[in-house]
């Protein structure tokens, strides 16, 4: 069964809206510990997270474990024509509001994405194999395309979808893993 992709994002951020918060705390901690064992994680320097909205997978303590562990993170900032940049995030980071609401880093490095090792890849739902729905901007799916390295995507049980839920277009570019507590 096909869906619009619009349709399927929101219904995709509802489920994720209305999961129990206690269950959804024990399942975000179990796949940041999976996160925290992959060979990628583990072999990067430079890891590229984001600062996640509140019904996304909470990535503050991801960015507090990368830190801790003295690896650089780096998060997203928007440019005109739906493009991004990777930002270093330091303690000392000011940060202003995107047009979409989400806070973005005013100054800081710019890394290159030869200079990114792993990159954490936020989206609405995944397949098994990496194909993504992301948020309807194209800007991950416009930086995946210049970028060579690692990506991972953590997907909460409620975020995967069937192989056959909406349709890939060209310009969609998937990732090379996909975390989830499916399989336990």
């Amino acid at each position: 069964m096909t869906s619009s992709k619009s349709e399927l994002r929101q219904a995709y951020i509802a489920r994720l809206q209305q999961l129990d918060v206690n269950t959804r705390l024990k399942e975000e901690q179990a796949l940041a510990s999976e996160l925290y064992d992959q060979a990628a994680w583990m072999g990067a320097k430079v890891i590229a997270l984001t600062l996640s909205q509140s019904f996304e997978i909470d990535t503050a303590p991801l960015i507090l474990h990368a830190r801790h562990e003295g690896r650089t993170v780096v998060v997203p900032r928007t440019l005109p024509k739906r493009q991004m940049e990777f930002v270093e995030l330091k303690e000392n980071s000011t940060f202003e509001e995107s047009g979409f609401g989400i806070l973005e880093p005013k100054d800081g490095r710019v890394f290159g994405p030869d200079e990114i090792d792993l990159m954490v890849v936020p989206g609405v739902a995944f397949t098994a194999t990496g194909r993504r729905l992301g948020f309807g901007g194209g800007y991950y799916d416009r930086y995946l395309t210049n970028y060579h390295g690692e990506t991972i995507a953590l997907a909460l049980p409620t975020q995967l979808a069937d192989a056959d839920e909406w349709v890939s277009e060209a310009h969609d570019q998937p990732v090379d893993q996909v975390l989830t507590l499916a399989e336990r």
